[in-house]
């Protein structure tokens, strides 16, 4: 094999495999969501977990790395993922979240008392929690409700309604 067609195979090659690579969401600490909304107000999306949930891994393997999810998340929203049973304080919006007993006090905030998991909170540009979606759903499921949410179509549109008109993009 000549040396310019390896240098052809080795481009092409390459060039796949870079396009076969996947986004991935850009999670933030607590610490670097404070800063980065301070600077620049933004949606905010928390995965609420546990770390021995095994629909929580499945979750974020199956459904959170799909590729179009994934670049929409980053443009639309701070990813946060917060452990419910993380031992450690958490200063978010103004707010000291300290540990008493097994759950972070944040989490129960966030999930209004009802765990399960995994969930995700969509929280607004000015730090009021819209929502959450609970359990384990499938990609087209979870995309309409991050859209409803990140698109502010909530603000216009009745869920019910949102439902039967939502065409996805995740395919």
């Amino acid at each position: 094999m000549s040396n310019f067609l390896k240098v052809i195979l080795l481009l092409f090659g390459t060039s796949c495999f870079v396009s076969a690579q996947s986004t991935s969401i850009h999670w933030l600490s607590i610490d670097s969501l404070n800063e980065k909304y301070k600077q620049s107000p933004k949606k905010i999306l928390f995965e609420v977990y546990s770390k021995d949930c095994h629909y929580c891994h499945d979750f974020e393997e199956k459904v959170l790395k799909n590729q179009w999810l994934a670049q929409y998340i980053n443009d639309t929203y701070y990813a946060v993922k917060l452990d419910a049973f993380d031992k450690a304080p958490i200063n978010f919006a103004g707010h000291l979240y300290q540990s008493k007993d097994g759950m972070n006090p944040l989490a129960s905030y966030l999930l209004k008392g009802v765990i399960k998991f995994p969930t995700i909170v969509f929280i607004d540009e000015q730090l009021k929690l819209l929502n959450y979606l609970q359990g384990y759903n499938d990609v087209v499921k979870t995309e309409m409700a991050m859209r409803y949410f990140g698109d502010n179509a909530y603000k216009t549109i009745a869920w019910p309604t949102y439902q039967q008109t939502f065409q996805t993009k995740t395919h």
